[in-house]
């Protein structure tokens, strides 16, 4: 093998060397958001069904779309104005949009005293 053909086949083994750890960080990357996705807050939700009216902030932060900042609001707003009536007063609480809404309404009820 002459010095031009050596060069070639270290360039062209370097490129798969980096081919081959750019795939494997890809795919542990992949796999990591597949857990969280699995083993994350939607399982949990499977498991209960929350009562707006009596649940905390820190209880509501298991709903899909809801992190500390609406969970909050959900709290304040029910201080405020009284217990919620229907599923569908949330939509009065800053943050919920009908999108945010129909992907909770299947884990709260709103059970009256």
């Amino acid at each position: 093998m002459n010095e031009r053909e050596k060069v070639v086949v270290i360039f062209l083994a370097s490129v798969f060397v980096v081919g081959a750890g750019l795939s494997f960080f890809k795919a542990l990357k992949q796999s990591r958001t597949e857990l969280t996705v699995q083993y994350g807050a939607e399982e949990k939700l499977t498991e209960q069904v929350l009562d707006v009216n009596q649940a905390t902030a820190e209880q509501l932060e298991a709903l899909p779309g809801i992190g500390p900042v609406i969970a909050h609001r959900i709290v304040d707003y029910r201080e405020k104005h009284g217990l919620f009536k229907s599923v569908d007063e949330l939509l009065n609480v800053n943050g919920i949009g009908p999108k945010r809404l129909a992907a909770i309404k299947d884990f709260v009820v709103c059970n009256q005293p």
